[in-house]
């Protein structure tokens, strides 16, 4: 019996894990790993591989261009940036897909997807509603919101960082992105 409650929680330790978790950044978009010569992004969907005290491993998977094997992507249409390395062969690369280990700061970690989004969900709403209505998000493409919002920021006088939390946020939760607002 002792043998099989070992068993489980060993497996309830390992599945947790596996677990999805998001690169949360409290300020601005990027997550500077300047000892590994990474950047990764706000929001990046992330499977931790182990940790310790202060420190996690994760893994990240995406898509890497034909011109651009120092990026991961969150999909094949490049729209969505992940992370960048100025490391050769950090990133491991079959046919058009990637994936890539780095170790990130525990506190730079969240289970919760609204959280690790929330600056650029504020932001949105915040300056988005100001002239209209909240647009439903995922009725248009990572491509139609990048010509949606390029239209649409002088008239929301967002810096160039705000319109990059905000096209970020678009692009992750479009009809093509990786998220959805439902799950």
């Amino acid at each position: 019996m002792k043998l099989l409650i070992h068993i489980l929680i060993v497996c309830m330790f390992a599945i947790n894990l596996q677990a999805v978790s998001y690169i949360y950044v409290q300020e601005g978009v990027k997550l500077p790993l300047p000892n590994q010569k990474v950047t990764l992004y706000n929001g990046v969907p992330v499977v931790v591989v182990s940790q310790d005290g202060v420190t996690a491993k994760v893994k990240l998977s995406g898509f890497v261009g034909k011109k651009s094997r120092y990026k991961l992507y969150a999909t094949a249409n490049l729209k969505l940036l992940f992370a960048t390395t100025k490391k050769a062969n950090l990133i491991k690369i079959s046919g058009q897909k990637g994936t890539m280990e780095v170790m990130v700061p525990k506190k730079s970690l969240t289970k919760d997807m609204e959280e690790a989004w929330a600056i650029n969900s504020d932001l949105f709403y915040n300056k988005c509603t100001k002239c209209h209505h909240a647009k439903i998000i995922e009725h248009h493409s990572m491509q139609e919101w990048g010509a949606l919002f390029g239209s649409m920021k002088d008239k929301a006088r967002t810096t160039k960082d705000q319109n990059a939390l905000i096209l970020r946020f678009l692009r992750a939760f479009a009809k093509d992105g990786i998220l959805r607002e439902a799950e």
